[in-house]
């Protein structure tokens, strides 16, 4: 009798896993990023950075978007959805963007209409848009490929 073997059939191999080219992987990947974090701490020097209290610079923060999507629904009617949220009514739409503006935050509104709307409908959007001072208004639109 032989131990544990007997056990086995003939031919039958016991599966192992080679741990080394993973481990190999591992401590290129961390020498990698020591590295590179090292480099991207250097490049801040510290210093004391003056704080005017009468500055006349202005914040260029990039303006907030939101996309504003008109479509057409199931029932051939028109829809709204402002980013993430479905909107009932342009009276909703109406509220959701004073909401916006009221705010004080530089909200760039980008206006995605449905080609089949009727240009009447997408009008009457942008005057909502218009209304509550969102001055600024993109409208998207598809480039034809050339012929």
């Amino acid at each position: 009798m032989r131990g544990p073997s007997r056990y086995r059939r003939a031919g039958q191999r016991a599966l192992r896993f080679n741990m080394t080219p993973l481990i190999d992987c591992t401590f290129l990947l961390l020498t990698f990023f020591m590295l590179t974090s090292h480099f991207a701490s250097a490049e801040k020097l510290e210093m004391s950075l003056p704080r005017p209290h009468e500055s006349q610079a202005t914040d260029r923060r990039p303006p907030e978007k939101i996309i504003l999507n008109v479509y057409l629904d199931e029932n051939e009617q028109m829809g709204l959805r402002l980013g993430p949220v479905d909107v009932d009514s342009l009276d909703e739409l109406n509220t959701r963007l004073a909401a916006m503006s009221e705010a004080g935050s530089r909200v760039e509104v980008v206006l995605r209409a449905d080609r089949r709307l009727a240009y009447r409908d997408v009008r009457r959007v942008m005057e909502v848009v218009a209304a509550n001072n969102l001055t600024r208004l993109q409208v998207a639109a598809e480039l034809s490929a050339p012929e």
